[in-house]
């Protein structure tokens, strides 16, 4: 490991604060944490990444460092506004989708030159070993695996019984400009919005960052971004009627999982459909949504259960079996859609078979 340059003993760093280190993040301000010893952000970050260099920048208002980290699922979320500063690292098992807020920074790697700086734009690095130069910089960085990222944009695209065919697309570094109006510019968007639920206070009550939505929608805009051709549309080849078996068998084993946690995404999987042609079929044959369709199977198993209840279950026990989590969502849903509340059918059925 290459040792932290000389230039940043203490002797050289001014005592005047930085206006901009005193600004809240753009993202996970609760969480934020605050450096301001070079040495201690060194040990810090090698902790966690490969670190090889690290070179203090020239501070007119002394050297900080604020930042905010979250996992969601296997997904590692930070966002972290800095003072100047170079820093290398090594090879790397997970790859990193950088989003530029503020500032502007330079990434050499894998003889590429990466210029990044605010705005609607993101620069993605595979895991190769890199290293960056920045001014005052503020980014939000998402560390993702390749090969899941491989596998889902297959999803996107239909071939998900291929699922290292879009492997190689992940495998090197590119940037993705936002300025143009266009599709990557929706997703930078849609990617930004899904973001700030990490900062969602009411997230907890309906399954918290780890409900497995949350992190399946960010490896689906990431692999979207890096691989656009997967999302140019419904496939032409659309299965016929008489074809439809392996729809019916998705939607057998969607009735026999209802108690486990079900994302599009795997339902992708399990069928080899494209995401949307997912879409296409549902609403062709049900009017409506996959995880629509999924939460009215477990609204009427919850519905046929709550009628024929055993001794000593309750309304939640019932609705957990069927994969309901958050009560008061599940009973409001209960209510708009038979027009009574689950406590009272369980009451009701109970007296008619007593």
């Amino acid at each position: 490991m290459i040792q932290p340059a000389e230039t940043t003993s203490k002797s050289t760093r001014k005592s005047t604060s930085d206006p901009t280190s005193t600004i809240p993040l753009t993202l996970l301000e609760s969480r934020a944490v605050d450096v301001r010893d070079p040495d201690a952000l060194l040990g810090r970050v090698a902790q966690t990444f490969p670190l090889n260099a690290f070179l203090e920048g020239p501070q007119a208002h002394g050297f900080f460092h604020r930042s905010g980290v979250i996992h969601v699922g296997g997904v590692a979320v930070s966002c972290s506004r800095h003072s100047p500063l170079e820093i290398g690292f090594d090879d790397a098992d997970l790859a990193t989708l950088t989003l530029p807020l503020s500032g502007e920074a330079r990434v050499e790697t894998d003889g590429q030159t990466l210029r990044l700086q605010g705005g609607p734009m993101a620069a993605y690095l595979p895991g190769a070993a890199f290293t960056a130069s920045t001014g005052t910089f503020e980014e939000v960085m998402i560390c993702l695996d390749r090969g899941r990222l491989a596998a889902t944009a297959s999803l996107l695209e239909g071939t998900a019984r291929d699922p290292r065919r879009h492997l190689p697309r992940f495998e090197s570094a590119q940037v993705v400009d936002g300025s143009p109006s266009g599709r990557q510019a929706e997703l930078l968007r849609h990617l930004h919005l899904a973001l700030q639920m990490l900062d969602a206070p009411l997230l907890g009550p309906v399954g918290g960052l780890a409900a497995p939505q949350l992190e399946d929608l960010l490896y689906r805009l990431v692999a979207a971004l890096v691989c656009p051709e997967t999302i140019r549309g419904i496939d032409g080849a659309l299965p016929e009627a008489h074809r439809d078996r392996p729809f019916d068998e998705l939607l057998e084993w969607i009735r026999a999982h209802l108690h486990v946690p079900i994302t599009v995404s795997e339902l992708s999987r399990r069928s080899a459909y494209s995401l949307r042609n997912l879409q296409y079929l549902f609403q062709r044959r049900f009017g409506c949504s996959p995880m629509q369709w999924v939460k009215r199977q477990r609204l009427e198993a919850v519905h046929r259960d709550l009628q024929r209840a055993q001794p000593g279950e309750t309304v939640a026990t019932i609705a957990r079996r069927h994969g309901f989590v958050q009560m008061s969502s599940f009973a409001a849903s209960f209510r708009r859609h038979y027009g009574i509340a689950p406590s009272l059918l369980l009451r009701r059925s109970r007296i008619d078979a007593g």
